[in-house]
């Protein structure tokens, strides 16, 4: 079974006034290598936004593969069924809870860094103990781990 974090957001109009009763969609796509074998993965999941605009996903982690082909898309739309925003090849490298903006900043280092295996991932954490409590399969010599106070 795949490990799973938690993306969370806030979805917002050009005003910055929440969407209560928006949709997030995430797609993953692409193809890894997983116990010596090739997968093609794909899987849809969906959130409606609360009064606030608040959603959150559970989305497997797909930095745990060799070759680091798999990548998410979310897009979010407003009540009225219009995209408000695509954020298109994003890499959930560890199984800590995220926020979609961390992701976005750090999804294209993490996706080279998987695929080039000695470049070093960046991580984001609420301390260094949840990064520890990882797999040890998702924790690689090279990360450079930064705790995020909130």
């Amino acid at each position: 079974m795949p490990n799973k974090a938690t993306v969370r957001g806030v979805l917002m109009d050009a005003t910055l006034a929440p969407i209560a009763g928006g949709k997030i969609i995430a797609t993953l796509q692409g193809a890894d290598i997983f116990d010596g074998g090739l997968r093609v993965v794909t899987q849809k999941v969906g959130a409606t936004t609360d009064a606030q605009g608040a959603w959150s996903l559970e989305l497997i982690v797909n930095g745990e593969g060799e070759s680091a082909g798999t990548t998410w898309t979310i897009e979010g739309y407003n009540q009225y069924v219009a995209k408000v925003f695509e954020a298109k090849s994003l890499f959930l490298v560890s199984a800590l809870d995220t926020t979609l903006g961390d992701l976005e900043r750090t999804s294209a280092q993490n996706l080279r860094s998987a695929r080039e295996g000695g470049a070093a991932r960046l991580i984001v954490a609420a301390g260094y103990d949840r990064y520890l409590a990882l797999p040890e399969g998702q924790r690689r010599a090279n990360d450079l781990v930064v705790v995020k106070a909130r």
